[in-house]
């Protein structure tokens, strides 16, 4: 069994292995032991050893390995995350359609106000086009009144 050290404990960085491995201690050793995590502490711990590991360990390893450690790790992270989810693919989705209702949205925006500013110098137009994409077109290529006789 563990002996509890005066003082000490563990500093995990990710919550729930933190819980998961106080709940295994506590299951096989009665007594509790201090284990820190998420708190300012433990990250600032956590950022100062990431930034100093090299350091800590040029004695045992070498740069060229501790580089092929990174590269390595950097893969298995980036493998990890873009693993396949059915919840991304419908996030993905849900996105999409929100940004086609949004792109809807701030089309009749503009087209609402190329209608009004234009209805200023030509009212009538609004009346004989109903299509916004063909009223902008109209607008852009007539430019003044006078022009659509020709």
């Amino acid at each position: 069994p563990l002996k509890k050290a005066s003082g000490g404990g563990f500093c995990i960085a990710d919550k729930a292995l933190a819980l998961s491995i106080k709940d295994e201690i506590l299951k096989k050793n009665s007594s509790a032991i201090n284990i820190m995590s998420g708190d300012s502490k433990t990250s600032e711990l956590f950022r100062g050893l990431r930034c100093h590991v090299q350091d800590l360990l040029e004695e045992k390893i070498s740069s060229q390995d501790y580089k092929s450690m990174q590269l390595g790790l950097s893969h298995s992270l980036g493998r990890y995350k873009l693993k396949f989810s059915s919840d991304k693919v419908d996030t993905m989705v849900i996105q999409a359609v929100g940004l086609l209702d949004e792109l809807d949205k701030e089309i009749n925006t503009y087209a609402m106000r190329v209608k009004e500013w234009y209805g200023w110098h030509f009212p009538e137009l609004q009346g004989l086009v109903g299509d916004n994409a063909t009223y902008a077109k109209l607008v852009l290529k007539c430019g003044i009144r006078t022009n659509y006789r020709s």
